[in-house]
């Protein structure tokens, strides 16, 4: 059956009201995950943005809604006039209007991949220590932890800067089983100056956005996990800069 005033069959008008329906939850979803007040008037293509500047992952979907924004506006402006809607929408489109916003309210946890046992290491550990931890494990960073409190992160490219310093010292040896992880812990790269390799979030931060942290974020080496996503509690996971590069394989 045709509607003669608008043009569409009931059933494409229907579809239609679905999608406009469908694209204000999107729009309230994206206000919520940004934590944002409900009367919060950001227009939603300032939404999408800000939310894809924080999730690169997003950038696909960021283009498909920009897309259906444009639709929007278009039905918006015809509804209740006597002319209609000027177009109907493909089925499909409400499919991925439900997906994105399931996307929204209810994304993958971090904790739901990378929750596991963590190796730390004391700041009083032998160098000879890591290194064979990172031998047997294939590892390339540690936590440091002494009584619970985090102490840094002790990395190959700390142990290498370390002993790169010490053979330009005409160090012809170096016993590593007398340099204890709070010594090396100490040699950082000045051109890495107040730029922090490693942050803390909550083991429920969305999946996407921990994996994004490392793009957006190119000196960022690890994300460790812990459950208020402060330093002190202990570490639940980690997500380091190998696991992004092998998150969409």
């Amino acid at each position: 059956m045709t509607n003669e005033t608008i043009g569409l069959t009931e059933g494409q008008n229907a579809i239609v009201e679905q999608f406009l329906h469908l694209f204000s939850d999107v729009e309230k979803a994206l206000k919520t995950r940004l934590r944002k007040a409900s009367n919060d008037r950001t227009g939603f293509g300032a939404l999408v943005n800000e939310f894809v500047a924080k999730n690169s992952y997003w950038t696909e979907i960021a283009n498909q809604l920009r897309n259906f924004a444009d639709i929007r506006n278009l039905l918006a402006h015809q509804r209740g006039t006597r002319f209609g809607y000027p177009i109907a929408v493909a089925p499909v489109s409400l499919s991925v209007l439900r997906e994105i916003k399931e996307q929204l309210l209810k994304p993958e946890p971090v904790s739901a991949r990378f929750r596991k046992s963590i190796i730390v290491v004391s700041p009083d550990d032998s160098i000879a220590c890591v290194l064979a931890l990172a031998f047997e494990n294939g590892f390339s960073q540690f936590p440091a932890v002494s009584d619970g409190q985090f102490c840094g992160l002790i990395t190959e490219n700390e142990i290498t800067r370390w002993l790169g310093r010490r053979v330009k010292a005409d160090s012809v040896e170096v016993n590593l089983g007398a340099v204890c992880v709070r010594t090396v812990l100490k040699e950082k790269d000045p051109f890495l100056k107040g730029i922090s390799i490693f942050r803390f979030e909550k083991l429920d931060t969305p999946l996407e956005e921990v994996i994004g942290r490392f793009s957006i974020e190119p000196m960022l080496e690890v994300v460790l996990l812990t459950a208020t996503g402060n330093r002190n509690p202990a570490i639940e996971g980690i997500v380091t800069q190998w696991d992004a590069a092998r998150y969409r394989e």
